[in-house]
């Protein structure tokens, strides 16, 4: 019997207003909390391990896209996260504002100017 630690698991969730796929050895999955405040909206994601801005990210009309990555101390993937975040047309996500914080992504998005919600 030969094994290899190297091995890759892929697991997902979502619920059609967000999509978060986590590929680690031994697979996982985070949750998204939402809080909503009179002028925006806030997107936090669990990256556990993860301390600084994801590695590469987008700007979407209706949602924001996102991968960022945990590294060991050698500086090795040891997991990346792979998602995105759909917010209410009436936020404005082209101009969110994205970063992570002991182990948390945190997504703002503000409200359209005249629109109301």
């Amino acid at each position: 019997m030969s094994g290899s630690s190297s091995r890759e698991a892929t697991s997902a969730a979502g619920d059609g207003n967000y999509k978060l796929e986590i590929k680690e050895y031994g697979g996982g999955k985070g949750p998204v909390r939402w809080f909503f405040k009179e002028d925006s909206c806030v997107a936090m994601i669990d990256v556990p391990g993860c301390s600084v801005a994801p590695s590469s990210y987008s700007l979407e009309k209706t949602h924001v896209g996102f991968q960022t990555e945990e590294v060991d101390q050698n500086n090795h993937t040891v997991r990346t996260y792979i998602g995105f975040v759909k917010f209410p047309a009436v936020y404005d996500s082209e101009h969110a504002k994205i970063s992570v914080d002991s182990g948390v992504l945190w997504i703002t998005v503000t409200k359209h100017q005249g629109r109301q919600g």
